[in-house]
């Protein structure tokens, strides 16, 4: 009888760590894929490098590039602002945390040359997470900061993000003049590379095409022959179609062949411009 009783009590004890296990790898799964107990991430909200953003005032801003110095925590924008015609406004820069999205702080402009910005934004903690830099546009006899939160609002044109997760890594060492003017003939040049590729390749479809036509057209040319009156009506009618697209063609490849001209004259020169400022 008492070793028919320690069995007994030696199986409890098993189903009890056995319950014991299976209470915590369900509590496991639960509580570690609850976003109820584990806030999610926050989403990545960076603005995209090299895609022009249009404004409510016709502009168009492109951001080039954006970095942070972890030692200086300082980051840089270099941005490129294209004015509408006749537009007179002058930009002005600030930016925001997310945690404190009213409490703007200036911006530094390092570099201002024909429409192109380097803009410095100093003591930025390593943790900043997000934040925006607000571009505004106002005249000159306007100041922002004596205007109401309501006109503030009406003079932004667009906000830059950048996302701590994701932002380069760089060092701030170089404030001259020339650096970021070489930096901003690299980007143009490297854009009218990617331009000029696509306008050759462009090029080289359209010619096919046309190529393409002549051999369509040259075998109902030479089947003409073999044709009743009314087959051949239809057949010219065709062939004369082919015709007239084959000249449109033509027509849009002489200008695609002009525009890779220009590109690649674009080129050479920005080519020249980058050794003289490398000198």
């Amino acid at each position: 009888m008492r070793r028919q009783t320690r069995r007994r009590l030696t199986q409890n004890v098993s189903r009890f760590y056995l319950g014991l296990g299976i209470f915590f790898v369900i509590g496991f799964l639960f509580f570690g894929t609850s976003s109820f107990f584990f806030a999610e991430e926050a989403p990545v909200n960076e603005t995209p490098i090299h895609e022009p953003i249009r404004l409510s005032n016709g502009e168009t801003v492109t951001l080039h590039a954006s970095s942070y110095d972890t030692e200086t925590k300082t980051i840089r924008i270099r941005l490129s602002l294209d004015d509408a015609p006749g537009n007179t406004n002058d930009h002005l820069f600030r930016y925001v945390y997310k945690a404190r999205p009213d409490s703007e702080k200036e911006v530094m402009v390092l570099y201002d040359r024909n429409d192109q910005y380097v803009l410095e934004l100093k003591d930025v903690p390593n943790d900043f997470e997000q934040l925006a830099v607000r571009i505004y546009g106002f005249d000159d006899s306007q100041s922002i900061d004596t205007l109401t939160p309501d006109k503030r609002e009406d003079g932004l044109l667009t906000s830059l993000y950048a996302d701590r997760r994701t932002i380069e890594q760089a060092s701030h060492n170089s404030s001259n003049e020339t650096t970021f003017t070489r930096l901003f003939v690299e980007d143009e040049l490297a854009e009218t590379e990617r331009h000029l590729e696509t306008a050759q390749q462009s090029v080289e479809a359209q010619r096919q095409q046309i190529q393409r036509l002549d051999r369509d057209k040259e075998e109902l040319e030479d089947e003409l022959p073999y044709l009743s009156l009314d087959e051949q009506v239809e057949q010219e009618n065709e062939i004369f179609d082919l015709g007239r697209k084959r000249d449109e063609l033509t027509l849009e490849l002489e200008k695609l062949e002009q525009s890779v001209v220009a590109l690649e004259e674009k080129h050479d020169k920005l080519r020249v411009r980058l050794r003289e400022l490398s000198i």
